[in-house]
């Protein structure tokens, strides 16, 4: 498959996973429960691929430098902090506003590509990132 079906998949389940945070925080569940049972959906999750791919996983731990794995463990913390986070915005605003302002993290994968692995950033796509930070702003007034 090609990646940008991979991106549109995520685009759907990210989705799907806001609005259902959302909806938890509307029908009154307590932030840091939700955001409990959430992690562990993930952890479950990841332990089902575990067992599907435990021979790839093994060969890939056997080598991998053990300083890499920092990177995963690094985002996974990144990320359930900033789960927890948006599950408290999603809670105590609007669901359009705060999920268009956690999807300016675009900006933010972008610009450290382009600055620390070489990627390409044209001006065509600088002014993509332009649009797309206006639509932002006037989604949140």
């Amino acid at each position: 498959m090609v990646w940008w079906i991979y991106a549109l998949i995520t685009m759907l389940m990210f989705g799907t996973t806001n609005f259902l945070v959302k909806y938890a925080g509307h029908s009154g569940m307590d932030s840091v429960f939700t955001s409990i049972v959430l992690w562990l959906a993930t952890g479950a999750t990841g332990f089902v691929f575990l067992l599907i791919y435990h021979r790839e996983f093994a060969e890939n731990l056997k080598n991998t430098n053990p300083w890499l794995l920092l990177l995963p463990i690094s985002a996974g913390v990144a990320l359930a902090m900033g789960m927890y986070a948006i599950k408290i915005a999603l809670t105590k605003g609007p669901a359009g506003p705060t999920v268009a302002i956690t999807a300016a993290n675009a900006f933010i994968v972008a610009f450290l590509a382009y600055v620390l692995l070489g990627e390409d950033l044209s001006p065509l796509k600088i002014i993509g990132m332009l649009v797309i930070f206006a639509g932002i702003i006037l989604l949140t007034l």
